[in-house]
């Protein structure tokens, strides 16, 4: 969708007046940083193929974290012109599409720069605070919300390791190849014998806003794949993350461990999931460049964006790889 089209289906849906608008990197949605004379927005136009019941439990878990949990930073969703969370507009190719228009959250990506281990401490802290307050949010909404059904899903690898085949040959689908093998015996089945919940799924560095003195979340984005999911599964992926935040001075699981042990305050772990976690933190980096390979090789056009982190998923999977510890958490 163009900015031109953009402008004008908003201006429908939501009475915004455009002074300018800017397409926002992303792999599925449509998404644009907008000013206006009362602020900066973000409107998001969901694919034409996503489903409206996922969109509306996006809107739905926002609008209740805004209302029940105001200390967690998230964005706020502005209703359309009849006060609806979400709206349906046609784009110009005839296609229906359900529209969104939240707040623009300010401030300095996670990613952006090398962070400290008690940084990443009181990152996982917060996660748990976060993680908990969603879970708690699905429970309580009736009907149940459910979020999307995704490969992105961690528990759902029958989703995501048939595209192995779509990641080139080398080194990397190699080390992805083995990750999927072992896990599929010794890990994928106890995880699925765990309580599934409501999770955001996704929380990494371009997700994450900070401030740095001292450091402290100030906003997460992007709930688009926000899933029902073991916790375990949700916390792997955000600590798989965590070793590409901090200095390469540091052992490679260090930064993993400060983010579990910063978790552990705010929510115990079992020793069932402190054992499933360097597998499932190893998995999140075979799904993610499994996944990130399928999206370049379906959509050129997606490719710089899905392929810019192969790289670094490849080192964490050789160095994590090479000396993964029986478990984090706990004691340890």
């Amino acid at each position: 969708m163009s900015e031109s089209s953009a402008s004008l289906l908003l201006a429908e849906s939501h009475r915004l007046k455009v002074e300018s608008i800017v397409r926002l990197a992303t792999e599925r949605d449509d998404s644009f940083r907008i000013d206006t004379p009362n602020g900066t927005v973000v409107a998001k136009f969901a694919h034409p193929l996503d489903d409206p019941t996922a969109v509306l439990d996006q809107v739905t878990v926002l609008a209740a974290l805004a209302r029940d949990h105001a200390e967690l930073p998230v964005q706020r969703v502005l209703p359309a012109r009849d006060g609806a969370l979400v709206s349906r507009v046609t784009d110009p190719a005839g296609e229906s599409r359900w529209v969104r228009v939240l707040t623009y959250l300010d401030g300095e990506l996670l990613g952006a720069r090398p962070r400290s281990l008690s940084a990443m401490h009181t990152l996982g802290a917060f996660h748990a605070r976060f993680a908990a307050a969603i879970a708690d949010i699905g429970v309580a909404a009736s009907p149940t919300l459910r979020g999307i059904d995704t490969a992105w899903n961690l528990a759902r690898a029958e989703l995501y390791t048939p595209h192995l085949s779509e990641l080139s040959q080398g080194p990397l689908r190699d080390a992805v190849a083995r990750v999927i093998d072992r896990v599929s015996h010794a890990v994928l089945p106890r995880l699925a014998a765990l309580p599934a919940l409501l999770a955001h799924n996704d929380v990494h560095g371009d997700n994450v806003l900070v401030s740095s003195e001292p450091f402290a979340v100030t906003g997460v984005l992007d709930f688009g794949d926000m899933t029902r999911t073991p916790r375990v599964a949700d916390l792997a992926v955000a600590a798989s993350y965590s070793r590409g935040y901090v200095a390469d001075t540091h052992e490679p699981w260090a930064a993993a461990h400060s983010f579990v042990s910063g978790y552990e305050t705010e929510q115990p772990l079992t020793d069932v999931e402190r054992a499933l976690l360097p597998e499932l933190v190893l998995l999140r980096l075979a799904q993610r460049a499994i996944l990130n390979s399928a999206i370049a090789a379906a959509n050129p056009a997606a490719a710089p964006y899905a392929s810019r982190n192969l790289s670094g998923i490849a080192r964490d999977l050789r160095e994590l790889g090479a000396r993964t510890p029986p478990s984090i958490g706990g004691t340890e």
